[in-house]
């Protein structure tokens, strides 16, 4: 009698997990006041150091602006993250902010850096960040 309730119950789980739905993804990220501020303040203390600000040039001559003259805007959310946590691939001297930073608060940095980019821009980044997002559903489904 045990097996047929663990069979019944392994059965159950798909159906359970569809009814409620998938995780929301933070990705493309959306900007809001909150996050900005946020993002500003975490970007100036982890940051700044290194990348400079939207009005002045890196200090550091290694790591790019993120500012439009950049080429940050040219990636998708969902990388900029992970590189963020996990260093840039071919990265020698970005320090990895896992275990420095929560996912929130990354978040919360892209959306600042995002925040100071023309709308043009912002629009064009955030259109490649949908897209690259469709892709990686169709990969996960087999498509």
């Amino acid at each position: 009698m045990l097996w047929l309730i663990t069979l019944a119950a392994l059965l159950a789980l798909p159906l359970l997990a569809a009814s409620c739905g998938a995780a929301k993804s933070p990705f493309p990220i959306r900007l809001t006041a909150e996050r900005v501020n946020a993002g500003r303040s975490i970007y100036t203390a982890n940051c700044a150091s290194c990348h400079g600000t939207p009005d002045s040039p890196p200090p550091l001559p290694a790591a790019p602006p993120h500012t439009v003259e950049g080429h940050t805007w040219h990636h998708a959310d969902r990388d900029l993250f992970n590189w963020v946590l996990d260093r840039p691939p071919l990265a020698t001297q970005m320090p990895a902010f896992r275990g420095v930073l929560s996912e929130d608060e990354v978040i919360a940095v892209l959306a600042y850096i995002k925040s100071t980019w023309p709308r043009e821009v912002r629009d064009r980044q955030t259109s490649f960040s949908e897209s690259y997002e469709r892709q990686l559903e169709g990969v996960s489904r087999g498509q």
